[in-house]
């Protein structure tokens, strides 16, 4: 589909997948194991942020001399708004630089502007979903929104590279027939992914988009409690969801935002993206 990045998704990743990224000379951004992490984890130093610093030294031991690897990364949409945990990132950020003085350190932040450890990144890189949470089909916000991030990060930290390190919207296979642009039709996930795109191709600031993500798949549990599971339509190949719960936050218990779906068919927005994806040079990937 054109990308030449690829951000992986909130664990370290196999070394053949790296390999394989070597390879054909792709970029790849990896990082620990620790989304949702608390304020109270980042200062357990006794027990959690021991281990996070161990698991951090041993994802990097192994994969140091992977050439594609860009990035190191931890805590995922962590709570850096908080001043209190900034010692923790900071911890996070001296040993990876003690290992490797060569990449990026960072983390994907969804505090935004009010983040308050970036100091300790040298690649800035923000997770917003314009259009799709809080402000629905508003298909100005992703433009206008990631210009105001890229503008304010530029002043308040000069240098430091601006991502978007998650973006995307929602689209369920089974709904491209849909003529409308309604919440969860693939026509409205392509219309809000091209906007997250061409802003990020135009603004100079903006060195890169990771979109939240390549395929669809299966949520936790909780989410399959909460919305229904998907009931397939007998004798039909590849599987196919006879009736999701579209008004759930996870329909069918599956995360929708993918450009393919589970079985791997493409959505509207996969050529959408394809197109704009071959046309540029900038880091353009899928997170997987």
């Amino acid at each position: 589909a054109g990308a030449n990045y690829v951000r992986g998704a909130h664990y370290p990743q196999d070394q053949r997948w790296l390999d394989r990224l070597d390879e054909v000379g792709m970029a790849m951004w990896e990082e620990t194991l620790g989304p949702k992490t608390s304020v109270e984890d980042l200062q357990d130093w006794d027990y959690f942020m021991k281990y996070q610093l161990k698991q951090l030294d041993e994802m990097m031991d192994a994969s140091l001399n992977h050439p594609s690897i860009m990035t190191w990364a931890w805590f995922n949409e962590g709570p850096s708004d908080k001043r209190e945990a900034c010692p923790a990132y900071a911890a996070c950020a001296t040993r990876a630089r003690m290992h490797d003085s060569t990449r990026f350190v960072t983390w994907a932040s969804n505090m935004l502007l009010h983040d308050q450890c970036l100091k300790h990144a040298s690649l800035v890189s923000f997770n917003s979903y314009p259009a799709w949470y809080g402000s629905v089909h508003d298909l100005d916000k992703p433009t206008q929104a990631w210009n105001e991030y890229a503008s304010k990060v530029h002043e308040k930290y000069p240098g430091k590279p601006f991502i978007v390190s998650e973006t995307g919207a929602g689209g369920i296979f089974e709904w491209s027939h849909n003529a409308t642009d309604g919440y969860w039709t693939t026509q409205y996930q392509a219309e809000v992914i091209e906007r997250d795109v061409d802003v990020a191709l135009k603004n100079e600031r903006i060195s890169g988009i990771s979109l939240w993500h390549f395929f669809d798949f299966k949520g936790n549990d909780v989410d399959t409690a909460a919305c229904g599971p998907c009931e397939y339509l007998k004798n039909v190949t590849p599987p196919t969801c006879a009736y999701v719960n579209a008004s759930c936050h996870r329909p069918g218990g599956i995360n929708h935002k993918g450009v393919v779906d589970l079985w791997r068919r493409k959505k509207e927005a996969y050529d959408v993206v394809a197109a704009k994806y071959n046309a540029s040079r900038k880091f353009m990937v899928f997170t997987v």
